[in-house]
């Protein structure tokens, strides 16, 4: 798993939330077990930037000299607009198992989709529960398996990375090589009856 790192800060509780933000911060909370939750603060555009790059990463946050490992749990934004009003990051320890969220990264060519198939993907992420030590950057999926139409992989036959374990229902479906739409008939025109003349406009006589 990428890490990335990112500067913070004990929250400065004599700003609110909203002052908080229009001076280019944003409010966090930083938990985990054993530990108790701290207020901080994070460069706006700084977590932004590197949430975009790898929203999956590893962030190594820098408060006051002490460096916690953690990930992101929650991003809270505005309904309309990509701007961050809130943010959750959990403290990760390495002897202990963490959930986190990672995509799935498809790969090889199915000989179904060669033959026309359509590949349709249920799902582009999933939960997994491992070491942090274990954390994969994506979940590998072979899609050569899909040999004819309708065939389909599940949660249970992908093939994970060792101390990795989905905790999705191991019967759903994640990509199905579907039976291609038939193409949608449009209504021709009616072609003129024979022998049907089509009656010529005759200048009129002055």
């Amino acid at each position: 798993m990428a890490k990335s790192q990112l500067t913070a800060k004990k929250r400065n509780n004599s700003l609110n939330p909203r002052q908080l933000r229009s001076s280019g911060k944003v409010p966090a909370t930083l938990y985990g077990r054993g530990m108790e939750s701290i207020s901080i603060e994070v460069d706006t555009k700084e977590f932004t930037n590197t949430y975009k790059k790898d929203k999956y990463a590893i962030f190594e946050l820098n408060i006051e000299n002490k460096t916690f490992n953690s990930i992101v749990k929650k991003v809270q934004k505005k309904p309309t607009g990509d701007n961050v009003l809130n943010i959750e990051f959990l403290h990760i320890r390495e002897d202990e198992t963490v959930k986190i969220t990672v995509p799935i990264k498809i790969t090889g060519e199915s000989p179904a989709v060669k033959a026309g198939a359509e590949l349709s993907v249920n799902l582009t992420e999933m939960e997994v529960e491992c070491l942090p030590a274990d954390m994969p950057n994506a979940i590998e999926l072979d899609i050569s398996k899909l040999e004819n139409y309708e065939d389909f992989i599940t949660v249970e036959q992908i093939n994970y990375p060792e101390g990795v374990k989905s905790l999705l229902n191991p019967d759903v479906a994640v990509v199905r090589a579907s039976v291609p739409k038939a193409p949608e008939e449009t209504e021709e025109a009616a072609p003129e009856e024979e022998g049907t003349v089509q009656a010529e406009e005759t200048p009129a006589e002055e």
